[in-house]
């Protein structure tokens, strides 16, 4: 009597080319590139502090510091509040985008919903070629 096959331990939203998941949506993949993008982030505000305070004086380096860190904080709070949906939203012009908060629901669903994957999955739905 031969063993069964152990079933796959990948869950099938994990799995390359699953249902609907295209084979270039990887939940793995982006969770890293969140990660290593973030561990940049928090490597960009040290390293400019460690820059800023040898180039001032030492009385002056905890207040360069905090020039740095509140800097950083000013640019994720603009990066919330328009530059992202500016970025990669509606188009004003076909270089500058409408400019708005990227926390609306509507603006995340639109975004969710992988407009340029669904088109060539509703292709192979419908048995059009």
């Amino acid at each position: 009597m031969a063993a069964s096959p152990s079933p796959n331990p990948v869950p099938v939203a994990y799995r390359g080319g699953a249902g609907m998941v295209p084979v270039w949506l990887n939940k793995g993949d982006n969770a890293w590139q969140m990660v290593a993008a973030t561990l940049v982030g928090l490597q960009s505000v040290s390293g400019l502090v460690i820059l800023y305070e040898s180039i001032v004086k030492k009385k002056w380096a905890v207040n360069s510091a905090f020039m740095a860190l509140y800097a950083f904080a000013a640019v994720i709070i603009c990066w919330v509040s328009w530059a992202y949906e500016m970025s990669f939203g509606d188009t004003l012009l076909p270089f500058w985008g409408k400019a708005g908060p990227a926390l609306r629901q509507n603006f995340l669903i639109n975004q969710a919903a992988l407009p340029a994957s669904m088109h060539n999955f509703s292709d192979q739905k419908t048995g059009d070629s």
